[in-house]
């Protein structure tokens, strides 16, 4: 993908088969073959010896853990929490899209530049008022002359590797692609930690492998595609107050868009996102309408082409021109938001912390990105809606018991409170921590939109990067960005 003053659209595309997969990102070392990106799957590193040194965990999750650990402490006498107790969630990876920005920038070391997105799979992060904490953007780049890639692509790269980590002694995770930090004496595979080799064991029980066999953990993935890339159509004719109307009674009425063209022969939904979907995404089913102007706004824009575009997962536009967040060229060519509620404003954005250049909008993941990733999750796996409750309950009864212990009056205390404080922290550890009973968690968010570095800082080449082997520099020789993770309506 390259700088446009046009919006670019990005669009899952199945692959066929295990060759076609191998040209898309960088399996192959042919960078010719790399516009675009993928979708779900394990992320396919462009720097693939220096990535993260540890794997990325939620921020929200690890501050809940902690509370709870409070409460649960209380309730012991005990005074020291457990570090390990207080891990966020394993982030799970989303999407990488490759952009090189090295003429915009004239820094050479962003001729090949990849971005690849995180995000908590936990339903409470994605109400959070601070879910965007709950994202992780990473960019990788390096100049065209580097360790891993040939200079030119007209080049024989039979037995090529360097594109490849196992090429540079760096184990990946089974289950997840980020580095691997041991390896399982009995499975012979390489995990990030324990809940991840837990989570293929107990998968592997549960499939009954018999020896020999190769284990298919797709299931434990987000479905993996490629990315393809074009031009959002233009709409010539522009929206009056008529046409609002219009498309106000179409979105709480009827469907915007009509469904035939996802329907194959067999009358089967091809996969294809639905109108019931996106009513879900931008809480119309749950208000019975909506007269949001910002929401009608983004089914107008998603609606062009005569709905030819609704199952766009990706917006493109790096660093568009515009003053301020109620712009018009910014609702033309800025973040297209599913909602007026939990929008950014110029203060949330904050500039780059490695150089101090400006951030600006780059690209976002639309919400029908979801339905393209869960297609193969675990469908009987359920939310817990009541766990804010339960948490407030918990929290309460600590508070409770720690003053009857200050003022001497625990033989005052209900009989049984006490058992019934410590059986509902452990019913709230299980339900809120347990990664390998709720992987699958049903991820959901409005929108992820991201803001990049202007000047697309650094040097990502890896054997010039001063910092990359600096204990506080955890990502390596990539750069953190920063995304705004809009909630569901």
């Amino acid at each position: 993908m390259s700088k446009s003053v046009c919006v670019q659209l990005g669009f899952s595309e199945p692959f066929v088969d295990d060759s076609d997969r191998e040209l898309v990102a960088h399996y192959s070392p042919l960078w010719n073959n790399w516009d675009g990106g993928k979708i779900g799957g394990k992320p396919c590193w462009i720097n693939p010896r220096d990535i993260p040194r540890n794997a990325l965990r939620c921020s929200i999750c690890a501050q809940r853990k902690v509370q709870v650990n409070i409460a649960e402490n209380k309730s012991e006498q005990k005074e020291e929490n457990n570090e390990k107790d207080c891990e966020g969630t394993i982030l799970r990876f989303l999407a990488q899209i490759y952009s090189p920005a090295d003429q915009e920038t004239e820094n050479e070391s962003a001729f090949h530049r990849s971005f690849y997105v995180f995000s908590c799979p936990h339903p409470l992060c994605a109400n959070s008022d601070r879910a965007h904490e709950s994202v992780v953007v990473l960019r990788g780049q390096m100049s065209r002359e580097n360790d891993f890639y040939p200079y030119e692509c007209d080049v024989d790269v039979d037995g090529w590797n360097m594109h490849q980590s196992k090429a540079w002694g760096v184990d990946l995770c089974t289950l997840c692609g980020q580095r691997g930090k041991g390896r399982c004496p009995l499975s012979k595979q390489w995990f990030c930690g324990k809940e991840h080799q837990k989570e293929y064991h107990k998968y592997l029980k549960k499939q009954q492998i018999r020896k020999g066999e190769d284990l298919d953990i797709s299931s434990l993935l987000y479905n993996e595609s490629e990315l393809v890339v074009e031009e959002e159509p233009v709409e010539d004719k522009k929206i009056d107050d008529e046409d609002e109307k219009e498309l106000a009674g179409k979105i709480n009425k009827d469907a915007l868009f009509s469904d035939t063209d996802d329907v194959d022969d067999n009358g089967e939904d091809d996969g294809l996102i639905e109108q019931s979907d996106l009513n879900r995404m931008t809480g119309i089913d749950a208000i019975g309408g909506t007269s949001d102007q910002i929401t009608m706004e983004f089914y107008a824009r998603i609606g062009r082409a005569g709905g030819d575009v609704k199952g766009q997962c990706l917006r493109y536009c790096r660093w568009p021109d515009i003053s301020g967040p109620d712009s018009n060229e910014c609702s033309q060519n800025g973040p297209l938001w599913i909602s007026s509620e939990n929008c950014p404003n110029s203060e949330d954005i904050p500039p780059c912390q490695y150089c101090g250049a400006q951030r600006k909008f780059e690209f976002q993941l639309m919400p029908q990105i979801i339905h393209i990733l869960t297609q193969n999750s675990n469908k009987d796996i359920s939310t817990n809606t009541d766990l804010p409750d339960c948490e407030n309950a918990l929290l309460a009864a600590s508070d409770i018991i720690e003053k009857a212990r200050e003022e001497g009056k625990e033989t005052e205390l209900p009989e049984g409170f006490e058992k019934k404080h410590i059986e509902l922290v452990e019913k709230l550890k299980k339900k809120v921590f347990d990664d390998n009973e709720r992987r699958n968690d049903n991820i959901d968010f409005g929108t992820i939109s991201v803001y990049t570095c202007t000047r697309s800082c650094g040097d990502g080449n890896g054997s010039s990067c001063d910092d990359r082997l600096s204990p506080s520099n955890t990502f390596g020789a990539y750069r953190q960005e920063f995304a705004w993770r809009q909630p569901p309506p």
